[in-house]
């Protein structure tokens, strides 16, 4: 889909999710939408019971006046890996924003793995997305965001248009993380040195780490092995952050995916188990 969008196609969609801690198990409990924002049935490939869910927008793609709102809740001692079947794209638009909301919420306890695919904004995007995670006690989770600025393997780039992209993390209403993304295209950060150095993906990567599980030369070292890319890891607020930036969203979301591999064994105490919609 190439052709402008204004409002008069947009379309909202409101998706709610809960999860509870069942026989051993994590089970979906709640599950109401309206609109085109949808959950696939639960997946149990481990053991354990983490639940394994994705997140389905069926029009493949968030236009000028979309809003997408999600909003899920982990019950005590919950496990839920969250992701999403391709990228999310946000498209051109004629002048009205198109905006995605994402809230994710920790009882006590409660594990999450937030591990969408890549968001891709279109040459002449106007886009809003933001997402907020919100920790109790003893939470262990992961977390990734990963954004493509235009379509670099067919120079289709990012000379018009602006997003914002927030991610936040808080604990008990305090934050823990605040970073604001805001790209103006055709901005001279774009490929200044100061900036993106004409590169067109960037991506946070945040484990929890409030007991320092986590091996800082291991990290160090997969971020080596990614020659490619432009990357660098830090240490803040019980969480372990990792900054990259790269040519093509596929390199920083292979780093990310080694990243957790390697660190989900320290954090959750579990091997890794990619969800399987990743393969197809």
């Amino acid at each position: 889909m190439t052709a402008m969008t204004t409002a008069a196609t947009a379309w909202p969609a409101r998706l709610n999710l809960s999860f509870a801690k069942r026989a051993g198990r994590t089970v979906l409990t709640g599950k109401q939408h309206s609109g085109p924002l949808l959950a696939q049935k639960p997946f149990y490939p481990e053991q354990h019971g983490c639940c394994h869910v994705y997140l389905i927008h069926p029009p493949g793609g968030i236009v000028g006046g979309d809003a997408l709102s999600l909003n899920a809740t982990l019950g005590r001692r919950a496990h839920a890996l969250l992701t999403t079947p391709g990228a999310t794209r946000f498209y051109r638009s004629s002048g009205p924003v198109a905006r995605q909301d994402q809230a994710l919420y920790l009882e006590d306890g409660a594990a999450l793995e937030w591990l969408p695919q890549e968001t891709i904004y279109f040459n002449q995007a106007r886009a809003d997305s933001s997402t907020r995670i919100h920790l109790k006690d003893n939470n262990e989770f992961f977390a990734w965001e990963i954004q493509c600025l235009g379509l670099p393997a067919r120079k289709a780039f990012f000379n018009a248009g602006q997003c914002r992209q927030r991610l936040e993390i808080w604990w008990h209403e305090q934050p823990l993380l605040l970073e604001t993304n805001r790209i103006a295209g055709g901005d001279a950060l774009l490929g200044a040195d100061w900036g993106l150095r004409g590169r067109h993906a960037l991506g946070t990567f945040v484990a929890s780490d409030a007991h320092g599980r986590i091996d800082s030369r291991q990290v160090n070292a997969i971020i080596a092995g990614q020659q490619d890319l432009l990357a660098a890891s830090t240490a803040v607020n019980g969480l372990f952050i990792v900054r990259a930036m790269g040519h093509y969203a596929a390199g920083i979301r292979r780093l990310f995916t080694l990243l957790w591999q390697a660190l989900r064994p320290r954090v959750l105490n579990l091997e890794a188990s990619c969800p399987r919609i990743w393969q197809t």
